[in-house]
């Protein structure tokens, strides 16, 4: 039976070489309604570098903060590193007005109720999400991490240093 990333995180796991790579579940394969167009993407493009899955919602003025940290994060990697914001918790208008102020220089998408489902909903914002260069989720946090600080915890957890 698949693991939810709930159960994980939950369960106080986190992916490293002492638990196999069969265990993690992926972040990249859920589709998306794009925030920007009116499309909708498979996430599994971002397959090949680390991502980071940032979740906002209208009126958080933490995930503008975080975003601000991960489009430092990704410049000074020469985006070496993926990036998506999830938007939740207000209908399409306002996570578009949302994200107008937000400013992300990464893709945005409008958050499915399996995705929510998958991650056993999120109770705060921002949480981000961390997933290897395969998509594996790997580690996440919840709240406003400084730069240096998010730049240490992709390193320590996706092992890619910029």
């Amino acid at each position: 039976m698949r693991l939810r990333l709930v159960q994980l995180i939950l369960a106080g796991l986190l992916v490293s070489p002492v638990i196999g790579a069969e265990l993690a579940p992926s972040l990249i394969e859920f589709e998306l309604r794009s925030l920007e167009k009116p499309e909708v993407h498979q996430l599994s493009r971002y397959q090949g570098k680390p991502l980071l899955m940032v979740f906002f919602q209208p009126e958080c003025n933490w995930c503008a903060k975080q975003i601000d940290a991960i489009n430092k994060l990704r410049n000074q990697c020469h985006r070496e590193i993926e990036a998506v914001a999830i938007g939740f918790g207000g209908n399409r208008a306002q996570l578009r007005k949302e994200l107008r102020s937000l400013r992300p220089d990464f893709p945005a998408y409008e958050a499915s109720p399996r995705l929510i489902a998958e991650v056993g909903g999120v109770a705060a914002t921002p949480v981000t999400l961390f997933g290897d260069s395969d998509g594996r989720f790997v580690s996440w946090t919840r709240g406003f991490v400084p730069y240096e600080d998010l730049r240490t915890l992709v390193r320590d957890s996706t092992q890619f240093a910029c």
